[in-house]
């Protein structure tokens, strides 16, 4: 196996068009590192030129669209005058700022993120979202979201929570954050996820595999005075079924009361409340529209376990640019 190549003397912006060819061709590895650096560095303030004030991400380019981005970046690069750089790249500097999306109470909302993936945000929802030509982070702070992912072996495709993170390359997946722990669900494809620093000592994460139509918990446990990472067993999750929520559906199937609660609340002006704790753990089943809290109380054998309050919660603050 080799290492980068050495650097050539020649300035970076004579090969600025091969470098940025093979960061997308994902052979950065063989760079001199010196070069990927800067190549990073001026991608990223490339990046943050002109955005747009909208939140809604631009659409999908395709490779040409990306080659000529790559080849300005090049001009701009090797653009000299008397021999002086009009232009000197940054150097080596902290990692671009993320991006927030958010979708507000008793709404969906679709983004369109740059390199061809779509994010699906339930309501309530939140996520934040970093590309590099290296690597897609990001980050569900709040509620669920669908994610379908445009394959592209050279860049991870990563998403944190609070409990874990999951990985892909080209899938699609639904993410869900609850009290204690997060769900995924995998509708196409196949994800990897993994806790990292889960109990005393621990040195290797916790890895488990999912794919498609299963779906997977996982979080923290306090054991014996110890938060315990965990992983659960598969369990068979219908693909139709996972992404119900995004065609104005909610199937329960099984959830506890409070649970269903929770999620149909998301939805709705009108909201639920559980009027018997001692119902709280009673397993749900069925399918409502999104908003109907009347349906749900049809869903339980104890309609007065549930009363309907007119106020819903105030609206999520508006995302971050």
């Amino acid at each position: 196996m080799t290492g980068p190549s050495p650097r050539p003397p020649a300035p970076l912006g004579v090969r600025a068009e091969a470098v940025f060819e093979a960061l997308h061709d994902g052979r950065g590895a063989d760079l001199h590192p010196d070069d990927r650096a800067e190549a990073e560095a001026f991608w990223n303030w490339l990046g943050r030129q002109d955005a747009p004030a909208v939140e809604e991400a631009p659409a999908p380019p395709r490779r040409r669209g990306w080659w000529l981005a790559a080849t300005a970046a090049a001009a701009a690069l090797a653009l000299t005058v008397g021999g002086r750089h009009l232009y000197t790249a940054p150097g080596p500097a902290a990692a671009p700022t993320a991006t927030e999306y958010a979708a507000g109470h008793a709404e969906r909302r679709v983004v369109r993120l740059a390199d061809g993936s779509t994010v699906t945000l339930a309501a309530d929802s939140r996520v934040a979202v970093r590309l590099t030509p290296t690597r897609r982070d990001l980050r569900l702070i709040a509620g669920e979201a669908l994610f379908q992912v445009a394959h592209d072996t050279a860049r991870p495709f990563v998403v944190a929570t609070p409990h874990g993170e999951v990985r892909a390359v080209g899938t699609a997946f639904d993410v869900a954050l609850r009290a204690g722990d997060a769900s995924v669900a995998v509708v196409d494809g196949t994800i990897r996820i993994a806790l990292h620093g889960t109990g005393p000592g621990a040195a290797e994460p916790i890895v488990k595999l999912a794919s498609r139509g299963e779906r997977v918990a996982f979080g923290t446990a306090r054991r014996d005075g110890q938060d315990v990472g965990f992983i659960s067993q598969s369990v068979a999750a219908d693909p139709e079924t996972i992404t119900a929520w995004t065609r104005g559906k909610l199937v329960f199937r099984g959830e506890p009361l409070s649970d269903v609660v929770a999620t149909v609340n998301r939805y709705a002006t009108e909201q639920l409340h559980v009027s018997d704790p001692r119902r709280a753990a009673t397993p749900v089943f069925g399918v409502v529209d999104q908003g109907d809290v009347a349906a749900v109380r049809d869903l339980i054998d104890d309609p007065d376990a549930l009363t309907i309050s007119r106020a819903a919660p105030a609206p999520a603050p508006p995302a971050a640019s």
